[in-house]
């Protein structure tokens, strides 16, 4: 997010710069911090020479050692920033500039003083059809745009979405939200990086986002659009994935009946499991979402006001902390991180850190507000510099998310071994390595077997391969 609005300090007054903030990045300058994010801090600036405000984004300060020391990793983030540079559209919050200053990465974007889309999904109000075909055309058509140029958003959800009038949307973190996916952060997150109820199936198989990754994420918040809910509600991570691999997302017309059939078949198809089976451009989804809205007259619903409703986050209620997977840090760290935690800190206040960690991860339920409260514990700023640094080193290293058993396994063992044994003859000794690999990638059997089938050479092969799946139980679930 570039700005959801300006969060204010003591008395009104902005944040201050933050330990370690520079004063000013190439030509540009730097005011006070205006967002933080789980790798990431945001900061006002300002472009003297054309008076013309900024926001300028970089990694944290604990995680900017490892990137400085990395030359390649420094080469790729300036290719996807420049590549995000090419994106000039109207929906599309600018990338101007990439400066690389004392061994961190900083891209200088567009800043636009806006909410987000996700404070109105928050509020509760439902816009009437045709303005969500409206939000779904611009947030498409943004989309479409940079993936004809080659890049790829990676993070698609409401909260960056940014709303800076009362019926236009701006997407935002275009070439930042790369920032998030790089080596250097994925060690300590244990796996591709993302916000996990708008990531696509294959994303948590560990496969290359590509756009139908991205245009699953616009499915979720077509679906949210319509009936204000999410498709898949789960309490934790492990069961996130369950649904994900093993049911099909509900019909909008459960929550809402009123809406009609060929509606739901669109947003049905934007949220299939198998990526081949989901619109496969920007442009296909556009077409398909105009011609279902057309299908019914207009509703009289009046819009409504995108940037009064965004500006002003709603409480959420009790019931939608399942949706958005809030648990505790408490919850999903594993056991040897919090022990490092708590030894790493251990080293600035003594035996009492173990009490203090405990005590912080039933408070905190994102990674860095985890952090955040810790460092707060540690009274002389040189030492509290230092845990900080520290403790981005243990999770770089550190297994963070507690292991939850096997949720992603989509074929059984017997399976695997049956059809190890279909294919030793057609493909040779490397039938057991295909067919373990392809077991851990795939989004369901009829991927599995579909994945499978194309090493094998001959077309009388690979049809009565594919013919005897469903005897080993190869039949795709609903």
């Amino acid at each position: 997010m570039v700005s959801g609005g300006e969060k204010r300090g003591a008395g009104g007054a902005p944040p201050a710069h933050g330990e370690g903030a520079p004063t000013r990045v190439g030509k540009y300058r730097v005011d006070h911090v205006i967002g933080r994010g789980a790798v990431g801090v945001v900061y006002k600036g300002y472009d003297e020479h054309i008076d013309r405000p900024l926001a300028i984004k970089t990694l944290r300060p604990e995680f900017l050692a490892g990137i400085g020391e990395n030359d390649d990793l420094l080469r790729r983030f300036a290719v996807e920033a420049r590549s995000a540079g090419r994106c000039l559209h109207p929906n599309i919050v600018t990338v101007f500039d990439f400066v690389e200053q004392d061994g961190a990465p900083y891209i200088v974007m567009e800043y636009v003083n806006a909410g987000t889309l996700d404070n109105v999904l928050k509020r509760g109000a439902l816009p009437p059809v045709r303005q969500v075909g409206e939000i779904m055309a611009q947030l498409l058509f943004a989309l479409g745009y940079a993936h004809s140029k080659g890049v790829i958003h990676r993070d698609v959800k409401p909260a960056n979405i940014l709303c800076p009038s009362a019926s236009s949307i701006k997407v935002s973190d275009f070439g930042v939200a790369h920032l998030e996916t790089l080596e250097l952060t994925r060690p300590g997150y244990g796996g591709p990086v993302g916000t996990p109820n708008y990531m696509a199936p294959e994303r948590f198989l560990g496969r290359p986002a590509d756009a139908r990754s991205d245009l699953f994420s616009a499915g979720i918040i077509l679906f949210q659009l319509l009936t204000g809910a999410k498709p898949f509600v789960a309490s934790d991570l492990a069961e996130l994935l369950r649904l994900l691999m093993d049911t099909s997302p509900p019909s909008v017309r459960s929550f809402r009946p009123e809406l009609w059939p060929e509606l739901d078949a669109v947003v049905q198809r934007s949220l299939a499991r198998n990526p081949d089976d989901r619109f496969q451009s920007a442009d296909l989804f556009i077409d398909a979402l105009n011609q279902a809205i057309e299908q019914r007259p207009p509703d009289n619903g009046a819009p409504l006001d995108l940037t009064a409703l965004s500006h002003q986050p709603a409480r959420e209620s009790a019931g939608t902390t399942r949706q958005a997977l809030n648990q505790t840090m408490a919850d999903v760290l594993a056991p040897d991180t919090i022990d490092a935690l708590s030894k790493t800190l251990a080293r600035f206040l003594g035996p009492i850190a173990r009490l203090v960690v405990k005590k912080a991860s039933t408070q905190a339920s994102d990674m860095d507000t985890f952090i955040d409260l810790l460092h707060r514990e540690i009274k002389q700023d040189t030492d509290a510099a230092a845990f900080r640094a520290a403790a981005g080193r243990v999770l770089q290293v550190a297994p963070v998310f507690a292991t939850t058993g096997p949720v992603m396994k989509v074929v059984s063992d017997a399976e695997i071994k049956a059809v190890t044994g279909m294919l030793l003859p057609l493909v040779g000794p490397v039938a057991s390595v295909l067919v373990t690999r392809q077991a851990e990638k795939a989004v369901g059997r009829e991927d599995f077997y579909r994945r499978l089938a194309e090493f094998i050479p001959s077309e009388q092969d690979r049809a009565s391969f594919l013919a005897l799946r469903t005897k080993l139980g190869g039949r795709e679930g609903a």
